[in-house]
């Protein structure tokens, strides 16, 4: 016990930042072993080509889900340095002009893309054998509709993340990905053959449920930041879109790279070959997700100790960062030697996935792993410019790079295009974190 209370004493900030990160372990850890199950689960209901077709289905519905143009971000900081600030009259007009807009932005979204799913052949786009999936139209319909639902309610978390409580947040995601996961279980148990679209409504309706069984309690709890249609404020989507903007660059250039990727090997290959990849992605991505909870709580914080001046915290929260980004490229190393017998415990011999491909996917992971390291800091201080610029770059370079590694060596080309793509970005999050912690940012490098 005097162990554990020497862990959790200090600053009160850093106190904070240890706690989440402590429960964002036992979360995530849950969330890890239930995107695991998902896999076996719903392969149990589809074949592997029609879950490379929902693999597919479900990078589209990122779209939907991640164009609030930077405002989920934009609040986060705006609303920690209010909080930071004690000025909760300000903070509650930001929830409250955030949940409006996002209200306003939804909508035509919600109308362009399912004009997008009526008048355009999705077959043909995807590459998609009708023979297999003759109703792809319906299924885009209802999952785009519930994912725009939820695309309303999800800033809920970045509340939580603003009081730099992320533990909370990943609760909620988790939330939503164990309810599906019981939801397919019940349909894989049902003794008949399951429809992509039954597969489609459970992944999707489940994280709105969530949301919306949250909003109620979150707002009770948190009577200060509850939102209200007459505290909208033109005056603070300046405050907002200003930095949130900025974010959403970032969000849509990365979108595309990930996004893009399994649409891009369903139509240059196979819907088939979407679910090796996906495997070997979901297979090594734990480790960025553990990461990334561990990085998460710096992020607002850093926001609390840069409106405070107090840069030697964020240097030694920096150090100790790099050294359980190192802890992380072992754990890679190993993950990697072990993979085909994970492989094998995991989802049998369903589907076949190479070493090359595995150690193209661990080498794309410590990419990302050192590029947020440094991005999650520069985030928390709102010094975005140069990442916004590198990964608008990456994001034009990245299709026609991937279509012309697709051609030439198949599906190992769209990896190493991403982790082509993605190496400026982590060497000049790296560049730039250096010159401001030494005070020597000027430029473009201190925007």
């Amino acid at each position: 016990m005097s162990f554990i209370r020497k862990i959790f004493n200090g600053e009160e900030r850093s106190v904070l930042v240890k706690k989440n990160i402590a429960g964002s372990v036992l979360i995530k850890g849950w969330s890890c072993i239930v995107q695991l199950l998902l896999v076996p689960v719903t392969l149990g209901c589809l074949n592997q080509y029609e879950y490379g077709i929902w693999l597919t289905i479900s990078s589209i519905l990122l779209w939907v889900d991640q164009f609030d143009i930077g405002l989920g971000n934009g609040l986060r900081n705006k609303l920690a340095e209010a909080i930071a600030r004690n000025e909760l009259e300000r903070a509650r007009r930001l929830v409250s002009t955030t949940f409006v807009m996002l209200i306003l932005i939804v909508v035509p979204i919600l109308l362009i893309s399912l004009w997008f799913v009526y008048n355009f052949d999705l077959n043909a786009f995807l590459n998609i054998d009708e023979t297999y999936v003759s109703n792809i139209r319906d299924v885009l319909v209802v999952s785009v509709s519930l994912v725009g639902a939820t695309f309303i309610f999800k800033f809920i978390g970045n509340v939580y993340l603003a009081l730099q409580l992320p533990a909370i947040n990943n609760l909620l995601v988790v939330a939503g990905q164990t309810l599906s996961l019981v939801g397919i279980f019940i349909l894989s148990l049902s003794g008949r053959e399951v429809s992509l679209l039954e597969i489609a409504c459970v992944y999707t309706v489940s994280p709105l449920l969530v949301y919306v069984a949250s909003y109620p309690l979150t707002f009770t709890r948190y009577k200060y930041l509850r939102p209200s249609l007459c505290l909208f404020d033109k005056k603070e989507l300046d405050g907002l879109f200003s930095l949130g903007i900025k974010f959403f660059f970032v969000q849509i250039a990365g979108l595309v790279i990930f996004a893009t990727s399994n649409i891009l090997i369903s139509r240059l290959l196979s819907p088939a070959d979407v679910t090796p990849y996906q495997i070997s992605y979901k297979y090594f991505s734990l480790t960025i997700m553990l990461f990334t909870l561990i990085a998460a709580p710096l992020w607002s914080a850093t926001t609390d100790a840069y409106t405070k001046g107090d840069w030697e915290w964020i240097k030694r929260m920096m150090n100790k960062m790099k050294k359980v980004m190192i802890a992380f490229f072992v754990l890679l190393g190993v993950m990697f030697a072990v993979s085909g017998l994970v492989y094998h415990v995991w989802i049998g011999n369903e589907v076949e996935i190479s070493y090359m491909l595995s150690f193209l996917m661990a080498l794309y992971m410590a990419l990302l792993i050192f590029s947020t390291c440094y991005s999650n800091i520069l985030f928390g201080i709102g010094k975005i410019r140069v990442i916004t610029v590198v990964t608008v770059l990456e994001a034009v370079v990245y299709i026609p790079l991937a279509i012309f590694l697709g051609y030439k060596v198949g599906l190992y080309g769209i990896v190493i295009a991403l982790i082509l793509v993605n190496l400026l970005c982590a060497v000049c999050n790296k560049i730039q974190f250096d010159k401001l912690s030494a005070g020597t940012a000027h430029g473009i490098w201190d925007k």
